[in-house]
């Protein structure tokens, strides 16, 4: 557990640093006196930004109705997913758009998202308002999530008519058995992995109830509480 979130700091720090390295220079020079207090106070300043990577999380997910109305909503999702650390593809590309500076411009009804990889992604609940309006979203993995919760996966209903495949994994206490039923909304879903997410207790019934629900879904379990994989109808 400590190297997963040592690894998780790591991957904030290096897409914060560009952010916050200007900010600590400032506060710092405009503070100090002598060089010895010039350490102090940089030391203060580093700890009260580690402090604050919450806030700049909940600004990052906090959801902007003017801009989705300028740009549309397969861009504005497509900016909040990769500014969060996920990663995107659009239809009739086959590269995959880390960064949110290299999403390019064009005409709106040609940039769609298809496919979602939110692996180390600092993606929230209140971000997922995002997804309304989405057209053609087919595949989403969400892998090693610090923030995922029942109400995101309680959030996808918006992607019911076209995701066919979607993973969970590694994503911590958060998601329970409640947030698991949730996806019996997705009734197009044609193939779902679960694994390593110790807030589903009763992962033999949950998926029972699900699997009734998507008989036509293909799914793939290996969750502490049970052995249970390869649960088809």
């Amino acid at each position: 557990q400590s190297a997963k979130m040592a690894a998780l700091m790591r991957n904030a720090a290096i897409r914060m640093t560009p952010i916050l390295r200007p900010c600590t220079y400032v506060m710092v020079s405009h503070r100090n006196g002598t060089l010895k207090r010039h350490k102090i106070e940089k030391q203060k300043v580093r700890t009260k930004i580690w402090v604050d990577y919450d806030m700049l999380h909940k600004v990052f997910n906090k959801v902007d109705r003017t801009h989705i109305d300028r740009v549309g909503c397969e861009r504005a999702a497509a900016e909040w997913l990769t500014r969060c650390g996920a990663a995107v593809r659009i239809q009739d590309v086959e590269e995959w758009f880390h960064n949110y500076n290299n999403l390019g411009t064009g005409p709106l009804g040609k940039f769609v998202i298809e496919e979602i990889d939110a692996s180390w992604a600092d993606i929230q609940a209140e971000g997922f308002d995002y997804l309304d309006g989405l057209k053609a979203v087919r595949t989403v993995k969400f892998s090693r999530c610090p923030y995922l919760q029942d109400a995101c996966l309680e959030r996808l209903a918006p992607l019911s008519h076209s995701l066919h495949s979607l993973e969970i994994t590694h994503c911590g206490e958060m998601v329970t058995d409640t947030g698991i039923l949730a996806l019996q909304q997705l009734k197009s879903l044609q193939r779902l992995r679960l694994a390593d997410l110790p807030g589903v207790k009763d992962p033999e019934g949950t998926l029972q109830t699900l699997q009734s629900a998507l008989p036509a879904c293909f799914i793939t379990a290996d969750l502490e509480q049970t052995e249970a994989e390869g649960l088809t109808g």
